[in-house]
């Protein structure tokens, strides 16, 4: 009776943390907005979050602000929807986003930044260089000398857009405004 009891309370347990990894590691996805490659959830941040949406900020989003303050989307792969990696080359095209600030920043699939010898880890709306209403960003291991993130390494990353007091059409429909096409222009 006792060897039951024992594996039933083992069993419980494996149940339990297998089922909380998975809830707050892939559960996450049927709560967010989709637009393009860029993912949002407006949960995050918010007073009505759920221990789980709680659990995965703490894990992948350190320091996240309130959604009032700022909004993040995180994108894993190009406009094409394939995954983005360290060994190629991008092109990241947008105009003027609804938010009184924004920013652009490459983290490795460890949600670290990736280290690099120019400590270039992010471009902003305040040092991004404009060409008539428009930006274009480069992420490559080749150096450009405006608006460019260097990658390093092998393996993927993220892409986050962080926006800053948004505006409102951010809350009330984050899927149709006008985000950063992700263009892959190729690899090594």
């Amino acid at each position: 009776m006792r060897k039951w009891l024992l594996l039933s309370v083992i069993a419980g347990i494996a149940f339990g943390v297998f089922s909380a990894y998975y809830t707050v590691n892939y559960i996450a996805d049927f709560f967010t907005a989709k637009n393009g490659p860029w993912k949002v959830s407006l949960l995050a941040g918010s007073e009505s979050a759920d221990i789980y949406t709680r659990a995965a900020i703490a894990l992948n989003a350190l320091f996240a602000l309130n959604k009032s303050e700022a909004v993040y989307f995180i994108a894993h792969t190009d406009s094409n929807f394939n995954p983005l990696r360290l060994h190629c080359d991008y092109r990241i095209e947008g105009g003027y986003l609804p938010a009184r600030w924004w920013s652009i920043t490459v983290y490795a699939s460890d949600h670290f930044l990736i280290p690099n010898e120019y400590d270039i880890y992010a471009v902003t709306s305040e040092n991004v260089k404009w060409d008539d209403g428009r930006w274009t960003v480069r992420l490559s291991q080749q150096y450009h000398h405006d608006n460019w993130i260097p990658l390093r390494g092998e393996g993927n990353f993220i892409l986050v857009l962080r926006l800053y007091n948004p505006g409102r059409s951010v809350y009330e429909s984050p899927e149709s405004i006008d985000l950063p096409k992700i263009i892959l222009e190729g690899c090594r």
